[in-house]
């Protein structure tokens, strides 16, 4: 959202949040979970072939039914036979062609990738995405190619990644893996929710209807997507990348998830940002030996 439709949107926000803080929370968790959508999509929320990222062209597509839609996945398959699984789960406003720079190392280790496509973003279906909704998808892609042997995240996709492994969702089945990767994740939804709420003007009253629509659709308090708090629960050897320039996710966040245990390994990046990290053919290379098994 551009400052200056924030400039104009706050007061009446805030006017809101006093006088009708239940509706004024409701709007705001539907403008926290809609992210921008490109224009050119087909009728049943794809994209044609020919739209396709060159490296998505490599791969096997296939459409995963889920409750609230499809979700569009990408399979990558090694020349012999596949050692095990590696999921690739994107951030906002990304898709799985953001993650396809992990591709090839993982592929020349012997691994089969899956990669795609968050509910509301790339060809999967729907205009919104939260953690319900990327917990439900991602267990849909888990029943068709589970179990995984590790799971690659970036931004928004890890905060998914770790409710989906913590349980956190009620009614929703708890994915297992070996292996977490961690690229550029939130530590704290709670204050990424109230970051959100500052910035677009909601009072206290709305920010407090805002976190109980939060509890509502999930099921739970928004402190129980704390980070920290689920990777401790899950136990799982995990790799912590994060770039100390990151202006969308504060280096903060990576120092709240590497407090977490001593199965949390950090690995710091500099002046790669929140996005140019996932190009990066050393972070790449990186992710490979972890996932491995070689550091």
């Amino acid at each position: 959202m551009s400052a200056s439709a924030l400039r104009y949107m706050r007061p009446l926000v805030r006017a809101a949040s006093f006088v009708a803080p239940r509706t004024a929370g409701r709007l705001a968790f539907r403008l926290f979970c809609t992210p921008p959508r490109p224009a050119k999509r087909n009728g049943n929320g794809g994209a044609g072939e020919q739209a396709l990222p060159a490296k998505l062209r490599q791969a096997s597509p296939r459409a995963i039914p889920f409750p609230c839609g499809s979700v569009q996945a990408y399979v990558f398959e090694p020349e012999g036979p596949a050692m095990r699984t590696v999921l690739l789960v994107h951030g906002w406003t990304g898709d799985a062609a953001s993650m396809t720079g992990f591709v090839e190392p993982l592929l020349a280790a012997g691994f089969r990738i899956v990669a795609f496509d968050l509910p509301g973003h790339g060809a999967s279906t729907g205009r919104e995405l939260n953690i319900p909704l990327g917990v439900a998808s991602l267990a849909a892609v888990a029943r068709v190619f589970g179990p995984f042997h590790a799971i690659v995240t970036h931004s928004f996709g890890g905060a998914i990644t770790l409710a989906a492994l913590a349980g956190s969702v009620r009614g929703q089945p708890v994915v297992s893996a070996d292996r977490l990767v961690l690229i550029a994740a939130p530590s704290s939804v709670t204050g990424i929710t109230r970051q959100f709420g500052n910035a677009i003007g909601l009072g206290r009253r709305g920010q407090a209807a805002l976190e109980r629509r939060i509890h509502v659709v999930a099921g739970n308090p928004v402190e129980a997507f704390e980070g920290s708090l689920q990777l401790k629960a899950i136990g799982l050897p995990t790799l912590v990348i994060h770039d100390r320039q990151d202006r969308e996710l504060g280096f903060q966040h990576a120092q709240a998830l590497a407090e977490a245990g001593p199965r949390v390994q950090l690995e710091v990046t500099e002046g790669l940002g929140h996005r140019r990290i996932l190009k990066a053919r050393p972070v790449a290379e990186s992710v490979a030996r972890f996932i491995v098994g070689e550091r």
